[in-house]
């Protein structure tokens, strides 16, 4: 059942290009105002958190047992299907980044500023006034948002079936709705840190396999327990392409001249291999906006290759089950 609806509704979204026909939130950032204007909750921010994901599961939970009870367990496709397509993410990553892409070739450099504030999270921002900045902090955002619109919601529908799918995007709305600077932010982004946690991990060993496995720094950041989600995502996805980390910048650091510049080379090389592997282009310049610019283009098909191997691992499990 779990990998039928998965095929059904990449199908449809790969004909329709997103789900938004299903995805109105208003109800449920209704239910998040009157929840946490209720009297006594607001002086404690997880208890309007704990009410708000409760409600619509709970619901969810009423239908599941009616199907299953009166209708059989095979009619719980027709329930799985639009619960699915509901909490995949809002709008569509690589359109998204082609966009960005369109901007930077036209050298509309506020428009994609504009873009990228658009598509960061209530509570991060950043001042960046040239297109290194830019490309750099654009890397950065489409590595979160790939993972949170699609890889986070196929993480937990196969861990917890439509449960945990559902459970995932209302998360991420309830912190969208949430207020910059409140307590309530504040708890609803480290309940989704929590949520994340294992999800980015297997997120940053799948581009490991499907890009640079050498350069990914996937030791420091399987341990990582302290850093937000976005910097281990844009850590493991610059590590993928063969890009500088902050974990290979304090490694040269400690490093003796000559072995500083013949690392500094190794990775160089072979980030330009993944680049013309992964987009066919080949860097002519090695001028850092160049050069950030080409890491934002190579980064695009890493989704699609990451999400064909899950595609394949999904179904050979099922097979084996």
């Amino acid at each position: 059942m779990i990998f039928l609806s998965l095929v059904v509704v990449l199908a449809i979204v790969y004909w329709l290009g997103s789900a938004s026909i299903l995805q109105y939130d208003g109800w449920f950032k209704w239910l998040t105002n009157h929840v946490q204007k209720i009297p006594g909750l607001s002086a404690a921010p997880a208890l309007p958190l704990v009410l708000a994901l409760l409600i619509p599961l709970a619901v969810l939970v009423i239908l599941f047992l009616f199907v299953h009870q009166f209708a059989g367990k095979q009619w719980l496709f027709f329930l799985y299907v639009p619960v699915l397509l509901y909490s995949l993410g809002r709008g569509n990553i690589l359109v998204d980044a082609r966009e960005y892409i369109a901007l930077a070739m036209r050298g509309d450099s506020v428009a994609a500023a504009h873009l990228l504030d658009r598509l960061r999270t209530a509570d991060t921002a950043a001042d960046v006034s040239d297109w290194r900045g830019l490309h750099t902090e654009a890397l950065k955002v489409f590595a979160y948002r790939g993972f949170e619109r699609m890889f986070a919601v196929l993480f937990w529908f196969f861990i917890a079936g439509p449960f945990g799918a559902l459970l995932y995007r209302l998360s991420v709305l309830y912190r969208d709705f949430s207020e910059a600077g409140s307590e309530t932010l504040a708890t609803a982004n480290k309940w989704l840190w929590l949520l994340e946690l294992p999800a980015v991990r297997l997120m940053g060993v799948t581009w490991a396999f499907v890009g640079n496995f050498e350069t990914c720094p996937l030791r420091k950041n399987l341990l990582d327990m302290h850093s937000p989600s976005e910097y281990v995502l844009n850590e493991c996805l610059r590590g993928a392409l063969g890009a500088t980390t902050n974990c290979s910048t304090a490694a040269m650091a400690e490093m003796a001249e000559e072995e500083k510049t013949e690392m500094q080379e190794e990775m160089e090389g072979g980030s330009q291999e993944i680049i013309e592997d992964l987009t066919g282009d080949v860097i002519t310049t090695h001028s850092e906006p160049a050069y950030s610019f080409a890491l934002v283009k190579s980064s695009l098909p890493l989704y699609s290759r990451s999400l064909l191997f899950w595609i394949c691992a999904i179904a050979f499990a099922t097979l084996i089950v």
